[in-house]
């Protein structure tokens, strides 16, 4: 057995102790980033001078309590990631340490002679080379242990926030869990925008086609977005239009007179195909700032506003996943949401405040909505032009069962 045998063997278990492969970092572990975005989303939640008195208040309260949750989770997120870096750290270093040590006693045990003064030698070299490996191990047991002591004070804050919102939860609800979140009213909370702080105008294109139109009225971002168009592409949004509106007629004829268009199941065909025929000749992101530019009209009614921009969003839903499907495919598709469940109608029997899955009302049993508002969040427009991977590039043909656009 050669002198340094043991170093070698001492060397091979401490090195085994580190892995294989590229230590993990920390990065897969911060969320601190969506945290953040989390924090930002609840503060902008914040009820405004529009909505005052006691509920307001308590909302805000709470309010304020959820974006503070968020931001100290953002922080512990943030720590748990930067110590899971100093761990990998430690490992990086300890195997580059003991490697550095490997490449030494190489180096020392070739310049030693190969004879009897020579084993001497080794053997106080190899006693030297596993001092050093134990000095190595020590060093990152004792960082390890640093980390983890931090990692342990991080788990027990986790631990807090969590036990303070149980404990908040349960004065809410003192008789027990909290009831479960009605989807629909979700929907209705949800898909509100603010009223346009530039407000509404009558619009119309510029000469010489505004002698071919009449005015429209329209919010003032709407109106900026369709300045924005060429002829050519007003003349496809005006078709797209038309098609939608039509379509709707033949797919859910209007069951209470000729009219009878709104809050029921052919308004609700009639946005998520217009939006679906927007999205595929203009892209989705452009559809979605103008579809929700539409929606920012002063008073808008909060349960008509909300059955909009949910059934907008399923209709540039269906296109995006079938962005080779004909106007008259796409139709069909959305017919088949409306009578799926996929989009929604105003609630029967329920003055006009909630909202129903469109499979739960037979046709011509829709509510009216009623004329209360609520809060929206201005929209986060994409800011993107007319165009995208689901634009066909060709102007007009909207072809559909109920005849050409």
């Amino acid at each position: 057995m050669g002198a340094l045998d043991g170093f070698y063997t001492t060397l091979s278990r401490a090195r085994a102790t580190f892995g294989e492969g590229v230590p993990a970092t920390g990065e897969e572990f911060d969320g601190s980033a969506r945290l953040r975005e989390m924090e930002a989303a609840v503060k902008a939640a914040a009820p405004d001078d529009r909505w005052q008195g006691s509920a307001a208040d308590a909302y805000a309260a709470k309010n304020e309590k959820h974006a503070a949750t968020y931001g100290r989770l953002a922080d512990l997120d943030k720590r748990m990631g930067a110590e899971v870096t100093n761990s990998a750290a430690v490992v990086a270093a300890g195997r580059h340490s003991l490697d550095s040590l490997s490449n030494w006693v190489s180096d020392m045990d070739t310049s030693i002679p190969r004879d009897q003064s020579g084993d001497r030698m080794r053997l106080i070299l190899a006693a030297k080379g596993i001092g050093q490996i134990n000095d190595v191990i020590q060093q990152s047991t004792d960082d390890m242990d640093a980390i983890a002591r931090r990692i342990e004070d991080i788990r027990k804050q986790y631990d807090e926030i969590a036990g303070k919102e149980e404990g908040a939860q349960a004065l809410d609800h003192p008789l027990g869990n909290p009831p479960p979140v009605d989807p629909l009213e979700e929907i209705k909370r949800k898909y509100q925008v603010d009223e346009d702080p530039d407000g509404a105008l009558d619009w119309e294109p510029g000469w010489p086609w505004n002698h071919l139109t009449s005015p429209k009225h329209v919010t003032a971002t709407e109106a900026r977005i369709l300045d924005s168009l060429a002829p050519w592409e007003l003349q496809d949004l005006n078709q797209t239009k038309e098609a939608a509106e039509v379509e709707s007629k033949v797919r859910f004829p209007p069951q209470n007179g000729a009219n009878d268009t709104a809050d029921n199941h052919t308004d609700a065909f009639r946005h998520a195909y217009w939006n679906a025929l927007m999205t595929q000749r203009f892209g989705e992101q452009w559809t979605r700032d103008f579809a929700e530019a539409h929606e920012r009209l002063p008073g808008n009614p909060a349960t008509a506003e909300a059955m909009d921009l949910y059934n907008n969003e399923v209709g540039r839903n269906i296109a995006m996943a079938n962005p080779d499907a004909t106007p008259a495919e796409l139709a069909d598709l959305v017919e088949q949401a409306v009578n799926r469940g996929d989009t929604v109608v105003v609630a029967p029997n329920s003055d006009g405040e909630k909202l129903a899955w469109s499979n739960t009302v037979p046709e011509g049993e829709a509510g009216t909505t009623s004329k209360s508002t609520v809060p929206g969040q201005a929209p986060n427009p994409a800011g993107a032009g007319p165009g995208g991977v689901y634009d066909p590039g060709q102007p007009g043909g909207y072809g559909t069962s109920a005849g050409g656009y």
